[in-house]
């Protein structure tokens, strides 16, 4: 009966967190720690959090300041007792045997990391994701993770914690996409399930991941650049695809950011020290003249990207309606 350390994050999802928690509290796996970080909740998410603890001795709850998602997944992490690290996010739910399941597979295959099939929960139903890693070696789920073709999110596979003795997210968005392939370079044996376990909502609007901003791109350009980084170290062939969605991120980052300032003046040196270095890089026309206008007519450029945001979110409010309907 292993411990199982539990991180669940929250920030403003007082409707969806007591289904979150309540489907962790009843896993047929018992001997579990369950951390509940409040990250500076400004709804009634932290009250929550201490009743359940009140109820069950196996909740620990963290109070914190905001500091984003990876960060509070790292306070977690550094109390963290459990043979066996998970993660889920507070809008999220889990099926009732799924650390049972995971731990089985973990033991039986010898495994540091478990990855497991998932589900979207969607207004329209339950779908399942449908993408496999089964059969692959180390290599090539490396290989998938660089080049982003599965899911990256840390939420559908269990880990040996020490795996995070030397690493912790970052503290930009995207963080999952930062860190898994350096989770997959530091396990010795990875095991993927078709089983899903996972419930992923699909229908939290207030989600940062349905919103786009300067903050969401730099995210982007930070995690394609390390991408980049570990390519070079061990699969040469995936550096060509990371740099050119590093620079195209970066070039959004800068270009949305001169509309609605959200970056640090480090983060846009950051950026435009990227582009510099890799001004070879064909990241569009589009971005290439914004880039441009925004140093000589930097109106323009504001004005292109409010444009922009308006038609994106008149486009959501738009489907919204549709799915009512």
């Amino acid at each position: 009966m292993p411990l199982v350390s539990v991180i669940v994050p929250i920030y403003n999802v007082e409707v969806y967190l007591k289904k979150c928690v309540d489907s962790i509290i009843n896993q047929t796996h018992k001997n579990l720690e369950i951390i509940l970080v409040d990250d500076g909740s400004p709804d009634n998410c932290g009250k929550i959090c201490d009743e359940y603890a009140a109820k069950d001795k196996r909740i620990r709850v963290i109070h914190k300041p905001n500091g984003g998602l990876g960060d509070a997944r790292n306070a977690g992490l550094d109390i963290a007792k459990g043979e066996y690290i998970a993660f889920v996010d507070s809008d999220d739910y889990i099926a009732e045997n799924a650390y049972e399941e995971l731990i089985n597979t973990a033991k039986k295959e010898a495994a540091d990391i478990v990855i497991s099939g998932f589900y979207y929960v969607k207004k329209s139903g339950i779908f399942l994701y449908e993408k496999s890693l089964e059969g692959l070696n180390k290599e090539e789920i490396l290989y998938q993770f660089l080049s982003d073709n599965y899911h990256s999110s840390v939420c559908n596979k269990f880990f040996k914690a020490k795996l995070f003795k030397e690493l912790r997210f970052t503290a930009i968005r995207f963080e999952d996409l930062f860190i898994m392939p350096s989770l997959i370079l530091a396990a010795k044996k990875i095991s993927f399930t078709p089983k899903a376990y996972y419930y992923y909502l699909h229908t939290n609007e207030t989600s940062l991941t349905s919103s786009k901003d300067a903050r969401n791109k730099y995210g982007l350009f930070m995690a394609w650049a390390e991408h980049e980084r570990l390519g070079r170290l061990y699969l040469p062939d995936i550096c060509a695809l990371s740099e050119y969605r590093a620079a195209r991120s970066a070039a959004g980052a800068v270009v949305i950011n001169a509309a609605h300032l959200s970056l640090t003046q480090k983060e846009i040196n950051n950026c435009e020290e990227y582009l510099r270095q890799k001004h070879h890089i064909k990241i569009g026309v589009k971005y290439r003249f914004l880039l441009r206008t925004l140093k000589r007519c930097p109106y323009i450029c504001k004005l292109y990207c409010n444009l922009t945001l308006c038609l994106h979110r008149m486009k959501k409010t738009v489907k919204r309606q549709k799915e009512k309907k």
